[in-house]
């Protein structure tokens, strides 16, 4: 992924958590940290369709 598409998507998922939180202030670095971390979650997980090495086939 481009890094200017991933800060962007960071950008975002930070501004949807700091709505949903009531937009307090001096969170930014908080709100900042959290999407980082959803975001590289859902990088890693599998495509539909795909599955991980350790997840047996299903029937």
């Amino acid at each position: 992924m481009n890094p200017d598409d991933r800060e962007e998507r960071i950008r975002q998922m930070a501004h949807r958590i700091w709505e949903s939180e009531g937009r307090p202030q001096g969170q930014e670095t908080r709100h900042w940290h959290i999407a980082e971390r959803l975001i590289e979650a859902s990088d890693r997980e599998p495509e539909d369709g795909e599955r991980s090495p350790d997840e047996p086939p299903k029937e």
